[in-house]
Protein backbone atom coordinates (compact mmCIF):
# COMPACT_ATOMS: atom_id res chain seq x y z
CA UNK A 1 0.00 0.00 0.00
CA UNK A 2 2.69 2.46 -0.89
CA UNK A 3 1.55 6.01 -0.50
CA UNK A 4 -1.11 5.25 2.09
CA UNK A 5 -1.05 6.92 5.49
CA UNK A 6 1.13 5.10 8.00
CA UNK A 7 -1.97 4.07 9.87
CA UNK A 8 -3.05 1.87 6.98
CA UNK A 9 0.42 0.38 6.70
CA UNK A 10 0.10 -0.57 10.36
CA UNK A 11 -3.07 -2.40 9.48
CA UNK A 12 -5.27 -0.08 11.49
CA UNK A 13 -8.51 0.07 9.63
CA UNK A 14 -10.40 2.32 11.89
CA UNK A 15 -13.85 3.63 12.33
CA UNK A 16 -13.05 6.69 14.26
CA UNK A 17 -12.40 8.26 11.36
CA UNK A 18 -15.51 6.48 12.06
CA UNK A 19 -13.59 9.14 11.87
CA UNK A 20 -14.63 12.28 10.68
CA UNK A 21 -17.43 13.79 12.30
CA UNK A 22 -20.08 11.40 11.10
CA UNK A 23 -23.00 13.25 9.55
CA UNK A 24 -26.35 12.01 10.79
CA UNK A 25 -29.41 12.01 8.64
CA UNK A 26 -30.25 15.66 9.08
CA UNK A 27 -26.78 16.56 7.81
CA UNK A 28 -25.67 17.96 11.16
CA UNK A 29 -22.58 16.54 12.90
CA UNK A 30 -23.03 14.69 16.15
CA UNK A 31 -21.67 16.79 18.99
CA UNK A 32 -22.10 14.32 21.82
CA UNK A 33 -24.32 11.48 22.87
CA UNK A 34 -26.11 11.04 26.16
CA UNK A 35 -26.56 7.32 25.38
CA UNK A 36 -24.20 5.45 27.69
CA UNK A 37 -25.10 2.00 26.33
CA UNK A 38 -22.50 -0.08 24.56
CA UNK A 39 -22.39 -0.21 20.79
CA UNK A 40 -23.40 -3.88 20.94
CA UNK A 41 -26.52 -2.95 22.90
CA UNK A 42 -27.34 -0.22 20.39
CA UNK A 43 -26.93 -2.63 17.50
CA UNK A 44 -29.32 -5.03 19.21
CA UNK A 45 -31.91 -2.28 19.61
CA UNK A 46 -31.40 -1.17 16.00
CA UNK A 47 -32.09 -4.67 14.73
CA UNK A 48 -35.21 -4.98 16.88
CA UNK A 49 -36.53 -1.68 15.54
CA UNK A 50 -35.84 -2.72 11.96
CA UNK A 51 -37.66 -6.01 12.40
CA UNK A 52 -40.58 -4.22 14.03
CA UNK A 53 -40.61 -1.64 11.23
CA UNK A 54 -40.70 -4.33 8.58
CA UNK A 55 -43.58 -6.03 10.38
CA UNK A 56 -45.49 -2.76 10.62
CA UNK A 57 -44.59 -1.82 7.01
CA UNK A 58 -43.13 1.56 7.89
CA UNK A 59 -42.62 4.05 5.02
CA UNK A 60 -39.29 3.85 3.13
CA UNK A 61 -38.08 7.11 4.69
CA UNK A 62 -38.50 5.78 8.23
CA UNK A 63 -36.97 2.42 7.38
CA UNK A 64 -34.05 4.13 5.69
CA UNK A 65 -33.34 6.08 8.83
CA UNK A 66 -33.37 2.91 10.92
CA UNK A 67 -30.92 1.20 8.56
CA UNK A 68 -28.70 4.29 8.59
CA UNK A 69 -28.52 4.21 12.38
CA UNK A 70 -27.60 0.53 12.27
CA UNK A 71 -24.90 1.26 9.67
CA UNK A 72 -23.35 3.92 11.88
CA UNK A 73 -23.35 1.63 14.91
CA UNK A 74 -21.82 -1.24 12.95
CA UNK A 75 -19.16 1.19 11.75
CA UNK A 76 -18.41 2.26 15.30
CA UNK A 77 -18.10 -1.40 16.26
CA UNK A 78 -15.58 -1.92 13.46
CA UNK A 79 -17.87 -4.36 11.62
CA UNK A 80 -17.24 -2.76 8.25
CA UNK A 81 -18.84 -5.31 5.86
CA UNK A 82 -22.05 -5.21 7.91
CA UNK A 83 -21.87 -1.42 8.01
CA UNK A 84 -21.48 -1.20 4.24
CA UNK A 85 -24.43 -3.54 3.73
CA UNK A 86 -26.61 -1.50 6.09
CA UNK A 87 -25.62 1.76 4.40
CA UNK A 88 -26.59 0.30 1.04
CA UNK A 89 -29.99 -0.72 2.45
CA UNK A 90 -30.47 2.81 3.76
CA UNK A 91 -29.39 4.40 0.49
CA UNK A 92 -31.81 2.25 -1.48
CA UNK A 93 -34.69 3.23 0.78
CA UNK A 94 -33.82 6.92 1.06
CA UNK A 95 -33.32 7.22 -2.67
CA UNK A 96 -37.06 6.81 -3.13
CA UNK A 97 -38.67 9.60 -1.04
CA UNK A 98 -38.53 12.89 -2.95
CA UNK A 99 -38.13 14.94 0.25
CA UNK A 100 -34.97 13.27 1.54
CA UNK A 101 -32.29 14.68 -0.75
CA UNK A 102 -29.98 15.93 2.00
CA UNK A 103 -30.45 12.78 4.03
CA UNK A 104 -29.54 10.75 0.97
CA UNK A 105 -26.49 12.95 0.40
CA UNK A 106 -25.41 12.51 4.03
CA UNK A 107 -25.67 8.75 3.68
CA UNK A 108 -23.46 8.84 0.61
CA UNK A 109 -20.95 10.91 2.60
CA UNK A 110 -21.00 8.36 5.42
CA UNK A 111 -20.53 5.45 3.04
CA UNK A 112 -17.66 7.41 1.51
CA UNK A 113 -16.25 7.76 5.01
CA UNK A 114 -16.34 4.02 5.45
CA UNK A 115 -14.47 3.55 2.18
CA UNK A 116 -11.88 6.11 3.31
CA UNK A 117 -11.32 4.12 6.48
CA UNK A 118 -10.76 0.99 4.43
CA UNK A 119 -8.40 2.76 2.04
CA UNK A 120 -10.75 2.43 -0.94
CA UNK A 121 -10.23 6.01 -2.10
CA UNK A 122 -11.82 5.58 -5.52
CA UNK A 123 -15.11 4.40 -4.03
CA UNK A 124 -14.95 7.10 -1.37
CA UNK A 125 -14.51 9.80 -3.97
CA UNK A 126 -17.38 8.45 -6.07
CA UNK A 127 -19.72 8.61 -3.06
CA UNK A 128 -18.62 12.10 -2.10
CA UNK A 129 -18.95 13.44 -5.65
CA UNK A 130 -22.47 12.03 -5.94
CA UNK A 131 -23.34 13.63 -2.62
CA UNK A 132 -21.88 16.97 -3.63
CA UNK A 133 -23.91 17.00 -6.86
CA UNK A 134 -27.09 16.45 -4.84
CA UNK A 135 -26.16 19.21 -2.40
CA UNK A 136 -25.58 21.62 -5.27
CA UNK A 137 -29.04 20.87 -6.63
CA UNK A 138 -30.63 22.02 -3.38
CA UNK A 139 -29.04 25.45 -3.60
CA UNK A 140 -28.49 25.28 0.18
CA UNK A 141 -25.25 27.18 0.85
CA UNK A 142 -24.40 25.38 4.07
CA UNK A 143 -25.15 21.98 2.57
CA UNK A 144 -22.83 22.79 -0.32
CA UNK A 145 -20.10 23.94 2.10
CA UNK A 146 -20.42 20.67 4.00
CA UNK A 147 -20.12 18.75 0.75
CA UNK A 148 -16.97 20.65 -0.16
CA UNK A 149 -15.52 19.84 3.26
CA UNK A 150 -16.24 16.16 2.60
CA UNK A 151 -14.48 16.32 -0.77
CA UNK A 152 -11.49 18.00 0.89
CA UNK A 153 -11.23 14.97 3.19
CA UNK A 154 -10.82 12.75 0.14
CA UNK A 155 -8.23 15.08 -1.34
CA UNK A 156 -6.23 15.01 1.89
CA UNK A 157 -6.37 11.21 2.04
CA UNK A 158 -5.19 11.04 -1.58
CA UNK A 159 -2.28 13.44 -0.92
CA UNK A 160 -3.83 16.14 -3.13
CA UNK A 161 -2.88 18.74 -0.57
CA UNK A 162 -3.38 21.91 -2.62
CA UNK A 163 -6.87 20.78 -3.63
CA UNK A 164 -7.66 19.85 -0.02
CA UNK A 165 -6.47 23.25 1.20
CA UNK A 166 -8.51 25.10 -1.42
CA UNK A 167 -11.73 23.20 -0.76
CA UNK A 168 -11.35 23.39 3.01
CA UNK A 169 -10.68 27.13 2.85
CA UNK A 170 -13.73 27.71 0.65
CA UNK A 171 -15.90 25.48 2.86
CA UNK A 172 -14.85 27.26 6.04
CA UNK A 173 -15.37 30.73 4.53
CA UNK A 174 -18.90 29.71 3.54
CA UNK A 175 -19.62 28.30 7.00
CA UNK A 176 -18.55 31.59 8.56
CA UNK A 177 -20.46 33.79 6.14
CA UNK A 178 -23.60 31.68 6.55
CA UNK A 179 -23.27 31.54 10.34
CA UNK A 180 -22.99 27.78 10.57
CA UNK A 181 -24.28 27.08 14.09
CA UNK A 182 -22.47 23.77 14.49
CA UNK A 183 -19.07 24.21 16.06
CA UNK A 184 -18.11 20.64 15.25
CA UNK A 185 -18.29 21.37 11.53
CA UNK A 186 -16.25 24.54 11.82
CA UNK A 187 -13.57 23.02 14.06
CA UNK A 188 -13.27 19.89 11.91
CA UNK A 189 -12.87 21.98 8.77
CA UNK A 190 -10.21 24.11 10.44
CA UNK A 191 -8.31 20.99 11.52
CA UNK A 192 -8.37 19.77 7.95
CA UNK A 193 -7.26 23.19 6.69
CA UNK A 194 -4.39 23.26 9.18
CA UNK A 195 -3.11 19.86 8.11
CA UNK A 196 -3.48 20.54 4.38
CA UNK A 197 -1.72 23.90 4.74
CA UNK A 198 1.28 22.32 6.42
CA UNK A 199 1.48 19.71 3.67
CA UNK A 200 1.74 22.55 1.13
CA UNK A 201 4.61 24.10 3.10
CA UNK A 202 2.38 26.84 4.52
CA UNK A 203 2.67 25.94 8.16
CA UNK A 204 2.13 29.60 9.01
CA UNK A 205 -1.42 29.15 7.71
CA UNK A 206 -1.54 25.79 9.46
CA UNK A 207 -0.77 27.48 12.76
CA UNK A 208 -3.37 30.17 12.11
CA UNK A 209 -6.10 27.63 11.33
CA UNK A 210 -5.09 25.41 14.22
CA UNK A 211 -5.22 28.27 16.69
CA UNK A 212 -8.68 29.24 15.49
CA UNK A 213 -9.82 25.61 15.82
CA UNK A 214 -8.46 25.56 19.37
CA UNK A 215 -10.12 28.90 20.21
CA UNK A 216 -13.53 27.81 18.98
CA UNK A 217 -13.31 24.41 20.63
CA UNK A 218 -12.37 25.98 23.99
CA UNK A 219 -15.15 28.57 23.70
CA UNK A 220 -18.01 26.40 22.48
CA UNK A 221 -17.39 22.77 23.39
CA UNK A 222 -17.45 21.02 26.78
CA UNK A 223 -14.20 20.77 28.68
CA UNK A 224 -11.74 18.24 27.27
CA UNK A 225 -13.94 17.52 24.27
CA UNK A 226 -12.47 15.05 21.77
CA UNK A 227 -12.41 17.67 19.01
CA UNK A 228 -10.36 19.97 21.24
CA UNK A 229 -7.82 17.21 21.61
CA UNK A 230 -7.68 16.72 17.85
CA UNK A 231 -7.38 20.48 17.29
CA UNK A 232 -4.46 20.64 19.72
CA UNK A 233 -2.66 17.82 17.94
CA UNK A 234 -3.13 19.53 14.57
CA UNK A 235 -2.00 22.87 16.01
CA UNK A 236 0.98 21.34 17.79
CA UNK A 237 2.08 19.64 14.61
CA UNK A 238 1.84 22.91 12.65
CA UNK A 239 3.72 24.81 15.37
CA UNK A 240 6.45 22.19 15.43
CA UNK A 241 6.89 22.36 11.66
CA UNK A 242 6.89 26.18 11.89
CA UNK A 243 9.61 25.85 14.56
CA UNK A 244 7.45 27.28 17.32
CA UNK A 245 8.81 24.49 19.44
CA UNK A 246 7.75 25.53 22.94
CA UNK A 247 4.14 26.14 21.90
CA UNK A 248 4.17 22.87 19.96
CA UNK A 249 5.27 20.86 22.97
CA UNK A 250 2.57 22.30 25.20
CA UNK A 251 -0.22 21.78 22.67
CA UNK A 252 0.85 18.27 21.71
CA UNK A 253 1.12 17.24 25.35
CA UNK A 254 -2.33 18.61 26.15
CA UNK A 255 -3.83 17.05 23.02
CA UNK A 256 -2.44 13.64 23.96
CA UNK A 257 -3.83 14.02 27.47
CA UNK A 258 -7.34 14.68 26.13
CA UNK A 259 -7.18 11.85 23.62
CA UNK A 260 -6.06 9.46 26.36
CA UNK A 261 -9.10 10.56 28.35
CA UNK A 262 -11.64 10.56 25.52
CA UNK A 263 -10.70 7.46 23.52
CA UNK A 264 -10.35 3.78 24.27
CA UNK A 265 -6.97 2.02 24.22
CA UNK A 266 -6.15 1.04 20.65
CA UNK A 267 -7.99 3.99 19.12
CA UNK A 268 -6.20 5.05 15.94
CA UNK A 269 -6.41 8.76 16.69
CA UNK A 270 -4.65 8.29 20.01
CA UNK A 271 -1.99 6.23 18.24
CA UNK A 272 -1.51 8.97 15.66
CA UNK A 273 -1.23 11.60 18.40
CA UNK A 274 1.37 9.52 20.23
CA UNK A 275 3.33 9.00 17.01
CA UNK A 276 3.38 12.74 16.28
CA UNK A 277 4.33 13.59 19.87
CA UNK A 278 7.07 10.96 19.85
CA UNK A 279 8.53 12.39 16.62
CA UNK A 280 8.45 15.88 18.12
CA UNK A 281 10.22 14.73 21.31
CA UNK A 282 12.93 12.98 19.31
CA UNK A 283 13.41 16.11 17.21
CA UNK A 284 13.81 18.09 20.43
CA UNK A 285 16.40 15.53 21.67
CA UNK A 286 14.19 14.65 24.64
CA UNK A 287 15.13 10.99 24.42
CA UNK A 288 13.85 9.78 27.79
CA UNK A 289 10.37 11.24 27.22
CA UNK A 290 10.33 9.96 23.64
CA UNK A 291 11.13 6.46 24.90
CA UNK A 292 8.20 6.57 27.33
CA UNK A 293 5.80 7.60 24.58
CA UNK A 294 7.23 4.92 22.29
CA UNK A 295 6.57 2.28 24.96
CA UNK A 296 2.98 3.49 25.37
CA UNK A 297 2.51 3.46 21.61
CA UNK A 298 3.82 -0.10 21.33
CA UNK A 299 1.59 -1.32 24.15
CA UNK A 300 -1.55 0.33 22.77
CA UNK A 301 -0.93 -1.01 19.26
CA UNK A 302 -1.55 -4.48 20.68
CA UNK A 303 -5.06 -3.49 21.81
CA UNK A 304 -8.15 -4.12 19.65
CA UNK A 305 -8.88 -1.21 17.33
CA UNK A 306 -11.73 0.90 18.62
CA UNK A 307 -13.97 3.35 16.81
CA UNK A 308 -15.27 6.79 17.42
CA UNK A 309 -18.23 8.49 15.79
CA UNK A 310 -17.12 11.93 16.93
CA UNK A 311 -13.68 12.01 15.34
CA UNK A 312 -12.39 13.60 12.20
CA UNK A 313 -10.42 11.92 9.46
CA UNK A 314 -8.30 15.03 9.10
CA UNK A 315 -5.79 13.96 11.72
CA UNK A 316 -4.51 11.37 9.28
CA UNK A 317 -2.94 14.27 7.40
CA UNK A 318 -0.50 14.76 10.27
CA UNK A 319 1.71 11.80 9.47
CA UNK A 320 4.10 11.38 6.60
CA UNK A 321 3.24 9.44 3.48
Amino acid sequence: MAGYPWVYRLGLVVAGLTLLLVIPLNAVPVQASADESTVAERIGRDLQLIHAGEWEKLPPLDMGRLWARLASDYEEAGEFPKSESAYNHAIELLGKPPNAILEYAALLDNLGLLYLVEGNFDAAETCRLRSYALREKTGDGLAIARGKWMLAEVDLARSRFKEAQKKASEAYAAMVSLNDPFVGERVSTLILLSNASCKTNRCDLGVESGREAKRQALAELPADHLLLGEALIALGYAEWKARLNNDAGQDLQEGVRILRKRTMPGHAHLLIALKVYNDYLKDMHRAAEADEIAKEFKELRSKPVTACVGCTISVYGLVGR
